[in-house]
């Protein structure tokens, strides 16, 4: 069975950019960019400072990412 691992994100976990919002990745720490999030549903492995490409800078990052929208009255 897989592990999941669930984490609460502050305000401040939020980044902007020019192409969109991101926060850190947890496992490799680069930009997840949300819509990446959404569309692939996993970190893309690239840095900041490489740019946006579709490749990814190394096969090496795992995390599989998902967003939850929750609210509480």
């Amino acid at each position: 069975m897989e592990e999941t691992a669930r984490m609460e994100l502050e305000p401040d976990a939020w980044h902007e950019a020019d192409d969109g919002y991101y926060l850190d990745c947890p496992e490799c720490g680069s930009p997840a960019h949300l819509m990446d999030i959404v569309e692939f549903g996993r970190c893309r492995g690239y840095l900041e400072d490489e740019g946006r490409e579709d490749t990814d800078r190394e096969p090496t990052c795992t995390a599989t990412l998902q967003l939850e929208l929750a609210w509480t009255s």
